[in-house]
């Protein structure tokens, strides 16, 4: 059976100026983010894991490095980047709840139907389908620790997906540098053991 540790890249700028921080905002981590990321490091004896997997974007290989300390080889993958939210990537989310308030939740997480506002925006169902497809791939592993650094939405896809619940909107994020871990069966059961987990930064 296969351990999956997800985690979210630490604190970057957008995150911190409440921006849209998507697929297509590509920025490092933040002073912040930094410290979020070696904090986690030293929760966690990376020489456990077997393979570590990282989303392309810089703020989550900068998160994967600096878990990894150069001690495994780390694995890019295209399935972990984040949810493209087309124009409306690295929008000020205040600007655009006052604009469009009906395609915010009461979390402030975009509903689903955001996508008739833009057009070039990527559908949930989506990436619902390669979080799907990434999970199919490494449950078929065997015995392995595996981690996977990517994104908040991704996250909450992760989560989404492995409970089948049926509305993202039920789902919070996790805070940077949240770990969830969950267990897959090559048979296909899925299992959560914790979601969104944080040290603190102090």
């Amino acid at each position: 059976m296969v351990e999956l540790y997800v985690v979210r890249h630490g604190e970057t700028d957008s995150n911190s100026q409440g921006r849209l921080n998507g697929g297509l905002t590509d920025l490092p981590l933040n002073d912040v983010g930094i410290k979020q990321a070696q904090n986690l490091a030293e929760e966690i004896n990376i020489e456990d894991f077997d393979e570590i997997y990282t989303s392309p974007l810089i703020r989550a290989k900068q998160t994967a490095e600096i878990l990894n300390h150069g001690v495994h080889e780390l694995k890019v993958d295209n399935r972990l980047i984040e949810a493209r939210y087309g124009k409306w990537d690295g929008a000020s989310e205040a600007e655009l709840m006052s604009e469009y308030p009906e395609v915010f939740d009461e979390n402030q997480f975009l509903f689903p139907e955001y996508k008739k506002y833009v057009d070039d925006g990527e559908d949930y169902e989506d990436v619902y389908k390669r979080v799907d497809d990434f999970m199919t791939e490494i449950s078929k592993k065997g015995d392995k620790k595996i981690m996977a650094v990517c994104h908040g939405f991704i996250s909450r896809s992760f989560l989404k997906v492995i409970t089948g619940a049926q509305n993202i909107s039920a789902i919070v994020q996790p805070g940077n540098g949240g770990v969830s871990k969950y267990r897959l069966t090559e048979s296909g059961t899925r299992f959560l053991t914790y979601y969104g987990r944080q040290t603190d930064i102090d």
